[in-house]
Parts: structure tokens; sequence; C-alpha cells
């Protein structure tokens, strides 16, 4: 009853600027939602819709947009269940130490805990990582996973830079911060460190190791020189490249190492 009063008073104000307020318990998360110009209440569509630099939010996360929209399922009880929010224009997800900015059209199941977000310049930015897409990224909040597909594009400040049809991050939160912790490439990859790039139809990064795993078509490139093979390791924090026979071939024999690149003796 008092969400509907508070509706109504907004209704009969509406040429004031408003900040309207709708809680929605998602597990012991309220959803919030303002807007700047006002909130309009569709009942036959069942969703409310937030109009002027408008913002979801829930607990760490924040959702703003030029305008969002908040579909809802009634209850028994007649209390009104969101189940899902979608945001179009100037889109930004901030979670954490983690933002997302450049999306066209987004949207949230609140449900599944996942965003789906699309456009053209597309950037998840945590610490000194970076995501590109310039067609749709993916972010599943509590599983700690991000996709991007379409020119997928990850960066580490100035270590490295790996490029893929698809990128998969692997996240886990470290004092306070968002990390990545692996990163899968699927497609036309490549990765840009220091002086040599390496390509290949699939790679696995582990920040752990700081080895780069790389499979199927492997080349590698130091200026006009090129290694081939059907796999390869690159260490990016030693700088040292092993190109070698491919992980499944029965009775592994490291005889049949086929090259050995040190990058900090030029060789």
């Amino acid at each position: 009853m008092f969400l509907k009063f508070f509706l109504f008073l907004f209704l009969f104000f509406s040429n004031c600027l408003s900040q309207q307020i709708i809680n929605q318990k998602q597990g012991d998360q309220p959803i919030e939602i303002y807007a700047e110009k006002g909130i309009e209440w569709h009942k036959n569509e069942k969703k409310y819709l937030a109009i002027g630099n408008a913002k979801a939010t829930s607990g760490s996360m924040s959702l703003k947009s030029d305008t969002i929209e908040a579909f809802y399922t009634e209850k028994s009880d007649s209390n009104m269940d969101i189940k899902l929010v979608k945001a179009k224009k100037n889109v930004v997800v901030e979670d954490e130490s983690l933002i997302i900015t450049g999306g066209r059209l987004a949207e949230y199941n609140l449900k599944k805990d996942y965003f789906s977000i699309f456009g053209k310049e597309i950037i998840l930015t945590s610490d000194q990582n970076k995501l590109y897409s310039n067609e749709k990224l993916e972010y599943w909040r509590q599983k700690g996973i991000a996709i991007a597909t379409g020119d997928a594009i990850a960066k580490k400040g100035s270590e490295f830079t790996i490029k893929a049809d698809k990128l998969v991050w692997y996240l886990n939160e470290l004092e306070k911060k968002m990390n990545v912790k692996k990163i899968f490439g699927f497609a036309n990859v490549s990765i840009s460190s220091q002086n040599e790039v390496a390509f290949s139809d699939k790679a696995l990064y582990n920040r752990e190791t700081g080895i780069c795993k790389l499979f199927g078509n492997v080349k590698l490139q130091k200026g006009e020189s090129f290694l081939t093979g059907d796999y390869a390791e690159v260490d990016l924090n030693r700088g040292i490249s092993k190109l070698l026979p491919a992980p499944n071939i029965k009775n592994f024999n490291e005889n049949r190492v086929r090259a050995l690149i040190d990058k900090k003796e030029n060789q």
C-alpha cells in the first residue's frame, strides 16, 4: 500500500524532478530503482519504467542508463517479484572494483544473477585488466565469469594483449579487488607480449603461473621468423616460449620438443 501511495504522489506531482525507489527482495539484497525524470507504472505490462539517468542497485551492484525497465510478477500476497531488468543507452554496470561501460542495451536476469550487454565499444575494467567487445559481453556475478564475443580483446597493462573471436574470463576477489584468474580464447587467437606474437586456434592463460598454453595451428612469430606446430607454452613472466608436441599425443616424449626461444637472450 505504501508503494502504491508513493507512486500516486509521483504521478500527481509529475512536473517535478523525482527520485523513486522500488524495494524488492532478491535473496537478502533489496532491488532499488531511481530516476530523475520520473518512474511510470505500466500495470498491464507488469513493469516499471524509469526515465532520465535511471539507476538500479542491489547490494554492491549498480546498473545505470538513460532508461530502465523492471518487469515483475505478482505473488499471491500481492507482493511484486522483479525478474528482469532492461537498460537502454549509455549502459554502465559497476560491481565491487569492476566496471563495464560502452553498452547500448543490457538485460539483467535476477534469478541467474546474469548480465548480457550489447554494444560496439564495450569495456570491462578490473584493476589493470581490460576486456573489450564490439558485439556482446556476458557477466555472471556469482560465478565470476565474463565472456566477450565479437572482436574480443583482453589486456593487462602493457604486459600482454590477447585477441580472439571469443574470450572467457574467470574472476576472483583478492584483497577487495577483482582479479583475472584464467583466460580462455577461442578461434583466431593471438597473444602479443614484448616483441613476440603467438597465434593459435585456442588458448588458456593462467595468472598464477603466468603461462599461456596454445592449441592447434600454433605459430610463433618474432620479427620475420616463424615457428609452427600443434602446441606451445608461452611464459609471459619470464619471456620464454616453448613449441612442443600436442599434449594428447600418446607416450609424450620430451625429446620431441621442436623449438625453444629465449627472448631474453635473443636466441
